[in-house]
């Protein structure tokens, strides 16, 4: 859906409230998208590597004290 944004506000971005909907920017329009339904969502096991592969090379090491 696109949106048009009333002055002095000129874009949006995130969400406003929890109604399952956010605001961005796409090519120069104001969109206004429903957020992604996660909760039942079961990993297949390419992301599931991919997850442990980021994991590995991101995650911050803690100091031995």
């Amino acid at each position: 859906m696109i949106a048009e944004v009333i002055i002095p506000i000129d874009t949006l971005r995130g969400q406003l409230r929890k109604d399952g909907y956010y605001f961005r920017m796409y090519k120069g329009k104001q969109i206004v998208q429903r957020c992604p339904n996660r909760k039942e969502h079961v990993k297949t096991a390419n992301e599931q590597a991919n997850q442990e592969r980021f994991v590995e090379r991101y995650r911050k090491k803690k100091d031995a004290d």
